[in-house]
């Protein structure tokens, strides 16, 4: 039996775990969720994920949430020799990638979801200076990151670069990434963007994610008018 994954493709971590279970030929059964509507708070979802997060994995009665804790699990359970360089043995490359991975769910992503969060709940209306200036400054870090290797954590694309893209997709349609103060993460935005997977996988949802953030502004912004 596959694995359910609950999911919805506007979803960052979401398309990182589908991107992922896609690179190692996992096939996943798939459950769409509507976050907006809340479909993640039924008291069934609640006891398998006591966070009411997307995505969230079940197999064999087991379930996880987390994309980061996810796609490690994915990695370890079905990843064979020609995967090992998304998340080599040595221990100080792995460390180096869970650094990128836990700078994606401590940092990044959660400058993001200061912009959903309030975006959904119908308050923002745009973009204010500090979440433009948190994101910039994650740009920033990113660039740094960059300054020695053509991918985060190596020159060659590992499970960080995978899921700090999903996130960078979504901040870059609102916030794009400036070429002449970030050539690094441009350039490493660009290479990430022609992989077959990402092209498959991560823009149209990313481009869903987008769009729907933008139309609830605006929406947002007619209705403070009235």
């Amino acid at each position: 039996m596959s694995p359910l994954l609950y999911k919805t493709d506007g979803s960052p971590p979401a398309r990182t775990v589908m991107m992922v279970a896609d690179i190692l030929g996992v096939h996943l059964d798939k459950k769409e969720i509507n976050p907006v509507l809340r479909e993640q708070d039924t008291p069934e979802l609640t006891k398998k994920n006591p966070m009411r997060t997307i995505p969230l994995l079940e197999e064999d009665n087991f379930c996880l949430a987390d994309s980061h804790a996810i796609i490690l699990y994915l990695f370890e359970k079905y990843g064979k020799t020609k995967h090992q360089h998304l998340y080599p043995s040595d221990m100080r490359k792995r460390a180096t990638i869970n650094q990128r991975l836990f700078f994606d769910c401590g940092v990044l992503f959660p400058r993001l979801r200061s912009i959903m969060a309030p975006t959904y709940g119908g308050k923002l209306t745009g973009l204010s200076k500090s979440m433009i200036g948190n994101v910039e400054d994650a740009y920033r870090m990113l660039e740094t990151y960059l300054s020695e290797t053509l991918y985060l954590a190596e020159d060659v694309i590992t499970l960080a670069d995978i899921s700090i893209m999903t996130t960078m997709s979504t901040l870059n349609g609102l916030i794009p990434i400036n070429e002449k103060t970030y050539p690094k993460l441009k350039q490493w935005f660009n290479n990430m963007s022609q992989q077959e997977y990402c092209k498959r996988i991560n823009e149209p949802g990313s481009k869903e994610h987008v769009y729907g953030l933008k139309t609830i502004m605006e929406n947002n912004k007619q209705k403070s008018k009235l």
